[in-house]
């Protein structure tokens, strides 16, 4: 099993895990952005290693990153839209390097410290589960992997809660090893705003602020300054706040409105990744979620 260590307490533990099973566990650190933070969680990760016992292979993927995340991230903020960076790595990078690395090894099956779950049916279709805990749910993010990907997937935290975890891990006594866990995206410190005005790539160019009438309210700074739902940072005040209904490139112009204007009753969506055969009666009848800490709501496609 060859199993992505980052350094932080859930890919621990789900080493822990595979190896208390009888498996043969392997470590793979995927070197990313470079960076100090990256430092501290590869020697974390070498610590986890030397305490489990388990050999860490480390590949430096900074090339491929910078190419398929970094630069996606800031062209994808010109073109007037939101992305989300850990939906792009982890079919692109993250998980290749796991899959290349391990045919390398010939070991058969990969791992990581997600909370998701992976079931095999009958009709050997691999199907891609929620998490028994929904607060740590991160089937999410791995929505993009393709089927040869999932089927060679273990992911041993999926019926854990993040609580049971970190209980595991201090009964183990890796918690001091383990590098805490960050809420930033991995090559952000603070505000992604800043991040993308130090990059040479990225031009802002101020433009119009219209309502959905098409009244001129203000100018903005730059569209990537703003997402669809937000409220703050407009500079816009009313009676009631206004809210970005919708960002037009083409225009360079910022569209804002009332909050009964932001309900939308169907999305234009692209790049869809069948994990299972669409039949009619699976269409009909899905959860959708525009983010990943959104509430499904039932949708029909």
């Amino acid at each position: 099993m060859l199993l992505g260590l980052s350094g932080g307490v859930d890919s621990s533990v789900a080493a822990f895990i595979l190896k208390e099973q009888g498996l043969d566990v392997h470590g793979l650190f995927v070197r990313m952005t470079c960076t100090s933070q990256e430092k501290e969680s590869l020697g974390c990760a070498d610590k986890i290693a030397q305490f489990l016992k388990i050999p860490l292979v480390v590949v430096d993927w900074s090339k491929i990153f910078r190419k398929k995340v970094i630069d996606r991230f800031i062209s994808t903020y010109l073109a007037g839209r939101t992305p989300n960076p850990c939906v792009m790595c982890n079919p692109q990078v993250k998980f290749q390097a796991l899959i290349k690395e391990s045919e390398k090894l010939g070991i058969p099956f990969v791992s990581t410290g997600h909370y998701s779950r992976i079931k095999q049916c009958a009709s050997n279709q691999t199907f891609l589960l929620r998490a028994r805990d929904p607060g740590k749910d991160q089937s999410y993010f791995l929505h993009q992997l393709d089927k040869q990907v999932i089927s060679r997937l273990i992911l041993p935290l999926g019926n854990f809660s993040r609580i049971e975890v970190e209980k595991m891990a201090s009964r183990i006594g890796i918690t001091d090893l383990v590098q805490q866990e960050s809420q930033d995206v991995c090559f952000l410190k603070g505000d992604y705003r800043r991040f993308l005005r130090q990059m040479d790539s990225f031009k802002q160019v101020p433009g119009p602020i219209k309502t959905t009438r098409g009244t001129v309210k203000g100018q903005h700074h730059g569209l990537a300054d703003y997402t669809i739902g937000q409220r703050k940072g407009i500079g816009i005040p009313d009676k009631s706040p206004y809210y970005v209904v919708a960002l037009d490139p083409s225009k360079n112009t910022l569209v804002i409105g009332k909050d009964e204007e932001l309900f939308k009753g169907h999305c234009m969506v692209e790049k869809i990744n069948w994990l299972v055969e669409p039949k009619t009666s699976l269409l009909s009848n899905v959860s959708v979620k525009l983010r990943s800490r959104h509430k499904a709501v039932a949708a029909r496609i």
